[in-house]
């Protein structure tokens, strides 16, 4: 059974924290599309309204609703404060400048605009900060309802088991960089730490990624994504990083220039020094990897396979890794990932052989 964290503690008070950038953009957009995709059968039609009938989904777009219907009245309190602020400064300053009675008074007179005028920017910032408090609220209840509902549809298969999951779980950075697939990390952020079981013995965690890497001009993202931690029974010491193409979305990993490439097909990529990778990367790895299949929602994935250790890279598009606010919660993408986690579980299992 999935058992959501109570006491969450989102930090940034965000609506995708650590997965826009300074702008409020979102990084999986980041990457400058040279040329135009090739049609690829296996996309999907983000665009269509499909009816939700799962009830852990329905609650996603019930709190959505919900959320939206509280901003928008904060919102509107928010122009009628400012409207009766600044309508008490134009009266403070036309009354008391206007009146002829107060002609002679400059102290009463400027004392009095001065007194008011800092009385409506009193208004106006105190309820900014109010309003500002209010909506935080609303949006780390509706990042638990929307996290937790979506947990509980994803880790509702069987195979998973003792799931615990906590919404401002964060993975450490070296929890990333020991995925040896990329390098020069210099922000990680994460959320929505997922700890279970698959098949009720091998241990696995996952959550919602975005490693981003420094250059001159400003941080460029590396991988945005749900990222998997899983045990393995591999005992090697070289890695064997296995890559799935995608579209032009995709964000290889950069750490590849000593691994050589030992498979290049068009769909998957092995990188590796290990001469008997094969033995690791058997037939029923591959048929369980040729599940995986890329498109507009899974834009790309890696898998890197280390010591003890899997680490699988989901590259997911803004439709699965951006929290919907003003938009219809779409099950399509959702339903993707619960699919691919079973896929990924196959992968995991068959890597501890």
């Amino acid at each position: 059974m999935f058992k959501q964290k109570e006491n969450l503690n989102v930090e940034e008070k965000d609506k995708n924290a650590g997965f826009v950038d300074e702008n409020g953009q979102n990084l999986s957009n980041q990457q400058p599309v040279e040329k135009k995709d090739e049609p690829n059968p296996n996309d999907v039609d983000l665009s269509k309204t499909v009816e939700i009938t799962d009830v852990n989904l329905k609650k996603v777009e019930d709190e959505r609703k919900k959320l939206l219907k509280s901003v928008k009245k904060q919102n509107i309190i928010k122009w009628i404060t400012s409207l009766v602020a600044i309508g008490l400064l134009v009266f403070a300053w036309l009354y008391f400048l206007g009146n002829k009675n107060f002609a002679d008074k400059p102290g009463i007179k400027y004392g009095w605009g001065i007194s008011l005028t800092a009385v409506s920017i009193g208004i106006i910032v105190g309820y900014y900060i109010l309003s500002k408090r209010v909506n935080d609220n609303l949006m780390s209840d509706y990042l638990k309802v929307y996290y937790g509902a979506v947990n509980a549809y994803v880790f509702g298969n069987t195979r998973f088991k003792d799931v615990h999951g906590d919404v401002a779980g964060k993975i450490d950075q070296n929890d990333f960089n020991d995925c040896l697939a990329y390098k020069d990390v210099s922000q990680l952020s994460s959320r929505n730490v997922v700890n279970y079981t698959i098949d009720g013995k091998i241990k696995a965690k996952i959550c919602d990624c975005a490693a981003q890497q420094s250059t001159v001009k400003r941080l460029v993202p590396l991988f945005i994504g749900k990222y998997l931690i899983a045990d393995n029974t591999y005992t090697g010491n070289d890695e064997i990083i296995i890559y799935l193409t995608g579209n032009s979305k995709s964000l290889p990993p950069n750490n590849l220039e000593n691994l050589p490439k030992v498979l290049n097909s068009k769909k998957m990529v092995i990188h590796t020094n290990n001469k008997n990778y094969e033995s690791v990367v058997n037939a029923k790895v591959r048929q369980a990897i040729a599940q995986l299949v890329t498109n507009n929602v899974l834009v790309d994935c890696f898998i890197s396979i280390t010591k003890g250790k899997t680490y699988i890279g989901l590259g997911y598009d803004d439709c699965l890794m951006v929290v919907p606010l003003q938009n219809a919660f779409s099950p399509v993408p959702m339903e993707r990932y619960k699919k691919d986690m079973v896929t990924v579980s196959d992968i995991v299992v068959n890597l501890n052989k």
